[in-house]
C-alpha cells in the first residue's frame, strides 16, 4: 500500500519539476593529464564530469552517443556515478569539475513543519521521508545542490558542500518528491 501511495504522489506531482533533473550527455573528450587519459563528460547542463579510466575500462564510453539520458547519483565512495540507461554494462566513477559547482542551485529555505525545501532556482521539494529531517540540520543554506532523478523513480537532492569522508556522520543525499502547489 505504501508502495502504491508512492507511485500515485510521484504521478500527481508537476512535471515542470522533472525537467531540471534531467541530463543528457553533450560530448566526450579526452586528454592526457599527468601521463594519464582523462575524459572530460559534458552533459547538458554544461557541467563537466572528470573520469580517469584504468587500461581495461578506457573504452567503455565509447557506445555513449550526443543525447544520451544521464543519470547522476551518488554511491558508497567519494565522487559520483554516471549512469547511461542506453548502455547499462558500465557506469563510470567520476568527480565533478570545480568550474561547474556553480551551475548548481543553492539551498534558499527549509520548512521544518511542511517538511519543504526551496532552492534557488525555484524549484520546491518535500523530504520522502522523515528520518531525513536528521540530515537537513546538517545542511545549510548557500550549500550547492544537485536535483537528480533517483534510482527508485523518486528524487534526489546531493549536497556537494557535504564532502565523502563526512557520509557516515553526515549524508549527502535525501530522497525528494516535487512539491504540489
Amino acid at each position: 500500500m505504501k508502495n502504491f501511495l508512492l507511485l500515485l504522489i510521484l504521478f500527481a506531482a508537476p512535471l515542470t519539476a522533472a525537467k531540471p533533473v534531467e541530463k543528457k550527455l553533450d560530448s566526450i573528450s579526452y586528454r592526457s593529464q599527468a601521463g594519464a587519459t582523462v575524459a572530460l563528460i559534458t552533459l547538458s547542463d554544461e557541467s563537466v564530469w572528470k573520469w580517469t579510466p584504468d587500461i581495461y575500462s578506457e573504452n567503455l564510453l565509447r557506445k555513449w552517443t550526443k543525447g544520451d539520458t544521464i543519470i547522476i547519483q551518488v554511491g558508497n565512495h567519494p565522487g559520483f556515478l554516471l549512469e547511461n540507461p542506453s548502455t547499462p554494462h558500465y557506469t563510470p566513477l567520476v568527480a565533478l569539475s570545480f568550474s561547474s559547482y556553480p551551475l548548481y542551485p543553492t539551498l534558499k529555505k527549509y520548512d521544518k513543519q511542511s517538511s519543504s525545501i526551496e532552492l534557488s532556482d525555484g524549484s520546491q521539494w518535500v523530504l520522502l521521508h522523515s528520518f531525513n529531517k536528521r540530515t537537513l540540520h546538517h545542511w545549510a543554506e548557500e550549500d550547492q545542490i544537485i536535483p537528480v532523478k533517483g534510482t527508485h523513480g523518486n528524487y534526489e537532492l546531493i549536497n556537494l558542500d557535504i564532502p565523502y569522508e563526512n557520509r557516515s556522520q553526515i549524508e549527502r543525499c535525501i530522497e525528494v518528491v516535487p512539491h504540489k502547489e
